[in-house]
């Protein structure tokens, strides 16, 4: 008489695996990986300095002017020093910080983090290039202004430079320097705005200014001609001059000798 097991079949190793997947994903949903706060590069000043020059972040632009404003008045008009001036941006700058972090505090949101802010090397290196384009332009302008046989260009140039020159005398590098930051936030607006108009009447003053030049040098080639053949003259004359004394005293080498 065969005797029937009762035994139940081993459990299979597939439901232990599945019956313990589930707490694996919980505990793996649980404690989500950080992700990195990003941080911020404030090094780009390319684009920074061409919006605020062309006024296309006019906050910026107008708290440049009024900056310098500010800061040539205090130094130019109310006679600060300017560790003076320098002391109490730095003061009014902690005040700020300080005030607006504690604010942030009450509020309950989160204190303010500046250590996430930096300047990269790119930037750093993109500024020393951008300058060291610019010398190397102004070098060359020069070198081709004296080198380049256009007289109008050269003769502009150095009216430029003369006229400089006067201004400085009249004005102090303060002063000049604050003058450059008005220029340099309205004549670029200007320009761009007034493109053509300005384009055309440089055109008709380039044609006028080279008709009155030629004008002159047909009037003043005569005169040049015969100064020329004036010192062409002289300067054979002193030739001559010297030879014969070169002559003579070779005469009398020779007789000492």
């Amino acid at each position: 008489m065969q005797s029937t097991s009762t035994d139940s079949p081993p459990p299979s190793p597939t439901r232990e695996l599945d019956n313990n997947s589930e707490p694996i994903l919980q505990t793996s949903t649980d404690s989500p990986t950080p992700t990195p706060t990003p941080t911020r590069d404030v090094g780009n000043t390319t684009d920074i300095i061409r919006d605020v020059i062309l006024w296309k972040r006019k906050s910026f632009s107008g708290a440049t002017l009024l900056a310098a404003t500010s800061i040539w008045l205090a130094l130019e008009v109310y006679g600060w020093t300017f560790i003076t001036l320098f002391s109490w941006i730095a003061m009014f700058m902690v005040a700020i910080i300080f005030l607006w972090g504690n604010i942030h505090m009450l509020l309950g949101k989160e204190p303010l983090d500046m250590s996430r802010l930096y300047i990269s090397d790119e930037s750093v290196v993109e500024v020393a290039t951008n300058f060291r384009d610019w010398v190397e332009k102004s070098v060359r302008l020069l070198f081709i202004v004296s080198a380049k046989r256009e007289w109008f260009v050269f003769a502009m140039t150095v009216a430029s430079l003369g006229l400089l020159s006067v201004l400085a005398s009249y004005f102090d590098l303060l002063t000049l320097l604050y003058i450059e930051v008005v220029v340099g936030l309205t004549v670029p607006v200007v320009y761009v705005k007034y493109e053509d108009r300005i384009k055309e009447w440089r055109q008709r003053v380039r044609v006028r200014s080279r008709s009155y030049y030629s004008a002159m040098a047909e009037r003043c080639h005569p005169y040049y001609s015969a100064m020329a053949e004036k010192c062409r003259t002289y300067y054979n004359i002193m030739a001559e001059r010297v030879n014969k004394m070169k002559s003579k005293l070779q005469e009398k080498r020779k007789k000492t000798e």
